[in-house]
């Protein structure tokens, strides 16, 4: 009952963002702006000698686009004075958090898909294991969106929210951060094994974080 109730706020939250997408391209175009810098910025040559910085600043700009989306999300409940309605509803605060998330983790998907591929293409990178950056960028994108929502969550009645979440955040999220940098890292440079461990240490770190935001991000909420 959960779970369904779960996908339903979800799949709410995904047709709000399909009949007014402000947050998935507040999200697209803040990640297009920093990796379109970055390009200037770092430059082929660099990229190519240390993909682990080229692939760290686009997860920052995915971080930072994450950010935006989920607390656009979360606002538009406010705006249409949703939130209320869904808390009266038994287990009503762990759907929220919950869909919430899964919408956030579909969007993230797209934009990080975007992202690696522009990535790839303004640094002219040799990917020697496309298969394996496109898991480690899913593995990315299921890791990011439980403990930004659990911030947004906790943050959500304050008025400087836009401020305060990417500070709480953005030191949460080092280990994911880390993880996926070095996972694409290893796999531009062909080695499989380590793609594969970091892209493994993403999916832990997802359940991890959704577990914790399961149990903290509901009574945030409330």
């Amino acid at each position: 009952m959960r779970l369904r109730r779960a996908w339903l706020v979800a799949e709410r939250d995904l047709r709000g963002e399909r009949a007014q997408p402000d947050g998935l391209a507040a999200a697209v175009g803040l990640t297009a702006i920093l990796v379109f810098v970055e390009s200037l910025l770092v430059g082929p040559a660099t990229a190519a000698a240390t993909p682990a910085v080229a692939c760290g600043l686009l997860w920052i700009a995915l971080t930072l686009g994450a950010i935006l989306a989920i607390t656009r999300s979360f606002d538009r409940e406010l705006e249409d004075d949703a939130l209320e309605s869904v808390l009266t509803l038994p287990g009503g605060a762990d759907a929220l958090y919950l869909g919430k998330v899964l919408a956030a983790t579909l969007l993230l998907t797209l934009v990080s898909l975007a992202g690696t591929a522009l990535t790839v293409l303004l640094l002219d990178l040799e990917v020697s294991l496309p298969g394996h950056l496109g898991l480690v960028t899913l593995g990315g994108a299921l890791a990011i969106p439980p403990t930004v929502t659990l911030y947004v969550a906790i943050s959500l009645r304050l008025r400087a929210r836009a401020l305060v979440v990417p500070l709480l955040a953005v030191p949460a999220l080092v280990p994911q951060l880390i993880a996926a940098s070095a996972g694409a890292a290893a796999a531009i440079t062909g080695d499989a094994g380590g793609s594969f461990a970091w892209c493994a240490l993403l999916v832990a770190t997802a359940l991890v974080s959704a577990i914790a935001g399961l149990t903290i991000g509901p009574a945030a909420i409330e």
